[in-house]
């Protein structure tokens, strides 16, 4: 098991939150890119789609993403992300129930 030390609550926040927009922004992306949402797809369907859709990303991705994001703004609180801190906020946001579709393909612990 990986020693992570404790994280201050808006780190914990930015990690969770960056991490959902990631996978939202894929899935999007994915779904407009083959048609499947388009300008006259019902939000019902395109809702169904989004759920029924999976993102893939790994702790090493999401880090790098939002350290290249945190590099170009003026965040004094937070200035770096590590995989292991990305995995560690996964593994706390699955103990407590989020689902997480994407995170038992990549290599996370069940």
């Amino acid at each position: 098991m990986e020693s992570v030390d404790i994280l201050p609550p808006e780190k914990i926040a930015f990690i969770a939150y960056n991490s959902g927009v990631y996978e939202s922004v894929q899935k999007f992306g994915r779904l407009i890119t083959s048609w499947k949402i388009t300008n006259g797809t019902d939000v019902s369907k395109a809702a169904e789609l989004l759920s029924e859709s999976l993102a893939f990303y790994d702790a090493e991705m999401i880090s790098e993403l939002m350290n290249t994001m945190l590099r170009y703004t003026n965040n004094n609180a937070i200035t770096r992300v590590t995989a292991v801190e990305v995995r560690n906020i996964m593994n706390q946001l699955k103990a407590v129930g989020v689902s997480i579709p994407w995170f038992s393909l990549l290599g996370f612990p069940e």
